[in-house]
């Protein structure tokens, strides 16, 4: 289980796909490839890879629909519409959403410092609210501290993550960069609910949910079947149910649950003005070290989206909303075994009519000596990618590793092919760069991209 459960993107193993802005026109008039994504979300789902619901829409109006899995699969219930879902750092655009709001009603400010609340919190009087809001304050994140998983399940009062987030010493001087803390959007939750004198529940409810009718939007609670609340898994052999963190614990960094088409709703109606000024919003979007107040760009060839993703226990997910053309993408997972960053780019090819495969699950592992993978042990580099990767044997397991970062293994389906399904690697060395008994080129096919690799001399 990892640590950082309310996650600021989609990082793949080996790559972290930009899904490269590129010259391109497309059609307002857009219509998904409906059988083709309901195909390859089928097959996601029938292997074993994805348990997801996905809603899009333009301008308000449904595109495309989608639920497959199960909600839970010790009570044989499925995903549907109604399915609701922990949504994690999708979280953070709602506090933001708050926030603004409270600097609407002058109540607050971007400038407001953070001593004004927490005086005793290091570098208090230097971090402003919009340093919190853009993971600018050096406040290191309670998600990454040795104790974290220790108490994740167990409820905790606001004083107990209080005084855990003001024991860490500051990591940077307010302002100089960007770092990720659940523990910059734990605070702004605190802060609301002292501006507001009730907790951050029921401004939620009060600020949110109920004018823009939102009835399965709300902070969560422990998890409940029978109130269309899915349960998260991990799959290993099978899908194994996950523990459920206690909503006390994320807050307003990470505990809000919705469906699919309501979450898709709430972003589209902040983007439609429904929730901040146009002040507001623009402040919210203008990015610095590629994140603005609650929310990042994730740029799709010519189309560019705002919003954010999240993950909690097994849960996975991602929404985001496209200005140019009124299109906002979701989509919720309680369950993942594959690449998620995958089934984006799949969604998101559908909707831009842009090619993209169906994966092939039919054919299965396969076991070989430790004298055929020697034929790819070595190091290999790319003219495409700034990452060198290299190949090593320990025990019985070819393992990968890129530049920076850490092995992991993967599995061969042949002599020349080995994957990483977690992260939609699939490798394939060329047979005719067979010499002296070591293969030396292969293609590493990634999130739609395919990059050529050389044996390094």
């Amino acid at each position: 289980m990892t640590r950082t459960l309310f996650l600021p993107s989609l990082v793949t193993i080996i790559i972290l796909l930009s899904l490269t802005m590129m010259a391109s026109a497309y059609s307002q008039n857009l219509n998904p490839q409906h059988s083709k994504l309901d195909t390859y979300l089928k097959t996601l789902d029938g292997n074993g890879k994805v348990m997801t619901a996905v809603y899009v829409s333009q301008y308000g109006k449904t595109l495309y629909e989608f639920y497959a899995g199960k909600a839970s699969i010790e009570a044989n219930v499925a995903i549907s519409a109604n399915t609701r879902f922990r949504i994690g750092s999708i979280t953070k655009i709602f506090t933001s959403v708050l926030i603004m709001q409270l600097i609407e009603e002058d109540k607050l400010s971007l400038d407001t410092t953070l001593d004004t609340y927490y005086p005793d919190i290091p570098n208090a009087k230097r971090i402003t609210i919009k340093h919190l809001l853009s993971h600018r304050s050096g406040i290191a994140s309670f998600t990454d501290a040795p104790d974290f998983l220790g108490y994740m399940t167990k409820p905790q009062s606001r004083k107990q993550m209080e005084q855990r987030v003001g024991s860490t010493a500051s990591l940077f001087k307010p302002g100089s960069k960007h770092q990720y803390s659940n523990s910059n959007y734990l605070l702004l939750g605190f802060i609301i609910e002292t501006l507001y004198q009730k907790p951050y529940s029921e401004v939620i409810s009060e600020k949110i949910a109920t004018p823009l009718g939102l009835v399965n939007t709300y902070f969560g609670d422990s998890i409940e079947i029978e109130e269309n609340e899915a349960s998260s898994y991990r799959f290993a052999d099978e899908w194994k149910r996950q523990p459920d963190s206690h909503m006390s614990v994320p807050h307003a960094a990470g505990a809000i649950v919705s469906s699919a088409k309501e979450t898709n709703q709430f972003l589209s109606a902040l983007f439609a003005g429904k929730l901040v000024s146009d002040t507001s919003l623009t402040a919210m979007k203008a990015l610095e070290d590629g994140y603005g107040l609650g929310m990042f760009a994730a740029p799709f060839y010519g189309q560019a989206f705002m919003g954010h993703n999240g993950r909690i226990d097994g849960f996975v997910s991602a929404t985001g909303h496209n200005e140019a053309d009124g299109v906002t993408v979701t989509v919720l997972s309680n369950g993942v075994n594959y690449n998620f960053n995958d089934v984006l780019v799949a969604v998101l090819s559908s909707i831009y009519k842009r090619d993209f495969d169906i994966p092939d699950f039919s054919t299965k592992p396969v076991e070989l000596s430790t004298q055929v993978m020697n034929k790819v042990v070595g190091s290999y580099s790319s003219d495409q990618l700034p990452l060198d990767i290299s190949f090593r044997i320990e025990g019985k397991q070819l393992m990968t590793q890129a530049t920076g970062q850490g092995a992991f293994p993967v599995t061969p389906y042949s002599d020349t092919e080995f994957r990483f399904d977690p992260a939609g690697i699939v490798i394939h060395f060329d047979p005719a760069s067979l010499v002296d008994g070591k293969l030396n080129a292969f293609t590493l096919n990634q999130g739609g991209g395919k990059f050529q690799y050389k044996r390094k001399e």
